[in-house]
């Protein structure tokens, strides 16, 4: 009988053991979205994306990992002027900001639009364009740029 509690024991051990590993281990890859607070001295928003996804009508849709110089040449700028945001990557757009919960959007028309939330120690974005055909959207990591 003696044997048996202690196989108890050290199963309810080993089973404990493996709970707080599996929760320190959900802790550290990811928080839950926190708001993102854009400081008064910010001058521009720059991201760089690193994935494209492009869907056609009829719920066509190509994901495409951007290579660094895709990138590069899909990088996103917002310009603030006097509290003012502007999509300098997209012909000066004004843009009107709105903070829902854990995101910030930033949209000028219907279908266009940037939306980011901080994520652990980053902010990832959204970046959506809709067209006749379809539309574009882009994922990546943005930077806030202050007093350049």
């Amino acid at each position: 009988m003696r044997s048996r509690s202690r196989s108890i024991t050290a199963g309810g051990f080993a089973i404990g053991a493996l709970c707080l590993a599996a929760s320190i281990a959900r802790a550290q890859q990811s928080a839950e979205p926190q708001p993102v607070e854009i400081p008064a001295t910010a001058t521009v928003l720059e991201g760089i994306p690193t994935v494209r996804v492009d869907t056609a009508e009829g719920g066509l849709a190509a994901r495409r990992v951007l290579s660094e110089a895709e990138a590069d040449e899909s990088r996103l700028t917002v310009g603030l002027i006097d509290d003012r945001y502007y999509w300098t990557s997209r012909e000066n757009r004004p843009l009107q900001k709105v903070a829902i919960g854990v995101y910030t959007y930033l949209s000028s028309d219907p279908g266009h639009y940037i939306r980011f939330t901080r994520l652990n120690d980053r902010i990832a974005y959204e970046e959506h364009v809709d067209s006749v055909s379809g539309s574009t959207t882009w994922w990546g990591e943005l930077r806030i740029v202050v007093g350049k």
